[in-house]
């Protein structure tokens, strides 16, 4: 297949495959979580009580994204640079799951479980979900997207079968769990990263670790802003407008959520590219750009009657911050996208930079704002600084893809 892929129609017909089947994937992925799952959750348990369930799903997704996708991240971005073991990540990996499970553990504390199995359920699902983030590297490593997209196919049938259970015991953490244990399964049995040999390590032990550790501390500050809207609202207002927030940037977050199997396959395929310039990311940006217009334009017809269908409770709450919510929502993801390509020719620090100062303004501005504003001043706010956090990627990739792939 390898020899194919060297052929440049070869090579186009393959990257085009891969993008159309990890779109497939994750569009197949956020359908059934975003529009089956999370709305039947809502029904079941009533709009402020979803409030707090969406709240631990987002310290959930800080803490799982940011060791599994940080490590898996980090593994692709060493593709091009040096030799590597499982072991090399499994030692970063491992703690990391022990941080993510006293993380859910903090968080009942901290919010109080309304029902015993959560204190054991939550923390699993942490984890679980830490090691999905991070296994899906295996079929990037391969570049094989028809496994890619069974292994996303597999989390969703899991998802519906794990709802069909919970409408039997009426724990939240039921559909979800199901869904993520079916998928590290599929890893298990058909990549190689969760299989043996565990800690065989390499000589390239430290860099591996030095490239995680940046890595994931840059998805913490990326995904710690990306929740950060449901709590802070959570904390400062209550349950309800966090549903409200949700409900208005919910198709926002979920078409831009496809920019995440699209930079997955741009890293596969830069990691084993010789060059990439300044011509070639500024082509980038502009497909980027243009696509994320495309879809904003697109469901703002659809917006106030699938949230209507959706969330009837808050749908006529939300409303008004449909066009302001969703638009913020898919410059952020359109930068994250942007980020992941700027990793094939700039250090990671860069990433780190930004993010860090991105969430250090983040809370500056916008707790401020929720508290003398409320939802409409602090939509506008996060709007404008997902524009500057934009601006500040694509001035860095212009910057440092003049020189070229350097990594």
């Amino acid at each position: 297949m390898m020899g194919a892929f060297m052929k440049p129609r070869s090579k186009r017909a393959f990257f085009l495959e891969s993008v159309v089947l990890s779109v497939a994937g994750i569009g197949v992925y956020n359908a059934v979580i975003q529009f089956l799952v999370y709305p039947a959750i809502s029904r079941r348990i009533g709009a402020e009580a979803f409030g707090h369930v969406l709240t631990m799903l987002s310290v959930m997704s800080v803490a799982a994204v940011s060791v599994g996708a940080g490590v898996n991240f980090a593994r692709m971005a060493n593709v091009p640079r040096f030799e590597t073991e499982n072991g090399d990540y499994n030692r970063f990996l491992l703690p990391g799951l022990v941080a993510v499970a006293l993380c859910g553990t903090g968080t009942l504390v901290c919010i109080g479980a309304a029902h015993p199995a959560s204190w054991v359920l939550y923390p699993l699902l942490c984890v679980v979900s830490a090691l999905r983030y991070y296994g899906n590297v295996a079929f990037r490593l391969e570049i094989n997207y028809r496994k890619n997209f069974l292994f996303f196919l597999l989390l969703s049938v899991g998802y519906v079968l794990g709802l069909l259970l919970f409408r039997v015991v009426g724990l939240w953490e039921t559909p979800i769990l199901v869904g993520e244990i079916l998928a590290v399964g599929y890893v298990v049995l058909s990549g190689t990263v969760l299989r043996r040999p565990f800690w065989k390590t390499s000589e390239n032990l430290r860099k591996v670790r030095k490239s995680c550790a940046a890595l994931s501390t840059a998805q913490l500050f990326i995904n710690l802003t990306m929740h950060a809207d449901r709590l802070l609202i959570g904390a400062l207002l209550d349950g309800t407008q966090v549903t409200i927030f949700y409900v208005a940037s919910l198709l926002g977050k979920a078409v831009a959520m496809l920019t995440e199997p699209i930079a997955g396959v741009a890293i596969g395929f830069l990691a084993r590219t010789k060059s990439f310039g300044r011509r070639q990311f500024l082509l980038s940006a502009l497909v980027s750009l243009v696509l994320g217009a495309l879809a904003f334009l697109a469901f703002i017809p659809i917006a106030p009657l699938l949230m209507g269908l959706l969330y009837p409770d808050v749908a006529a709450e939300a409303k008004p911050f449909f066009l302001i919510a969703n638009g913020g929502q898919i410059i952020y993801f359109i930068a994250n996208l942007l980020l992941v390509i700027v990793l094939r020719f700039a250090a990671e620090k860069y990433q780190l930079y930004i993010n860090v100062t991105y969430s250090v303004l983040f809370f500056a501005v916008c707790i401020p704002a929720l508290q003398h504003g409320g939802l409409p001043l602090f939509c506008t706010l996060v709007l404008l600084l997902n524009i500057v956090r934009l601006a500040a990627v694509l001035i860095l990739g212009a910057w440092k893809s003049k020189e070229g792939a350097q990594l």
